[in-house]
């Protein structure tokens, strides 16, 4: 089925910046904290956004990038690298979203027994993806009671 041209990739590349600017809002010592036990850290969140962008484009995709746990894993340390990494998983998925080809797609899932996907559903996913932990850390900086940046909307 050919779908629409997709036209998020300009927003959807604003909201990344704001994620990769809230991590400046991080205090270096908050950057391991988490409001319960049970829920990720700043750190964990924003590693777990960046590793789901580098696993669905490469493993369900297959978009033939070349991709280590490792080059992520060894940036996590400070904020700077952090906001590296969150850079360079959203040019990976600028350049999916930027060939409609990729979009028109089927893709077959994780398992063998999953439904085929399109390349919109893949797009969709990774943008919900994004918003709910965009949200986590706004709500983690504010139960820590510091300001950030209002959430900008065209």
């Amino acid at each position: 089925m050919n779908y629409a041209k997709l036209d998020i990739a300009e927003q959807w590349g604003r909201m990344n910046d704001s994620i990769v600017a809230l991590v400046d809002y991080i205090p270096e010592d908050k950057l391991d904290w988490s409001p319960r036990e049970d829920l990720w850290n700043f750190r964990g969140t924003l590693a777990h956004l960046t590793f789901v962008r580098h696993n669905w484009l490469g493993n369900v995709v297959k978009d033939g990038e070349p991709f280590e746990n490792t080059d992520v894993v060894s940036k996590l340390g400070t904020k700077a690298g952090i906001q590296d990494v969150l850079r360079a998983s959203w040019a990976r998925v600028e350049r999916f979203l930027s060939e409609q080809q990729h979009l028109d797609e089927i893709y077959q899932g994780f398992g063998d027994g999953d439904d085929p996907l399109s390349g919109h559903w893949v797009a969709f996913h990774l943008l919900e993806h994004d918003l709910h932990h965009r949200s986590d850390i706004f709500h983690y900086l504010a139960l820590l009671e510091i300001e950030h940046p209002e959430v900008g909307t065209p």
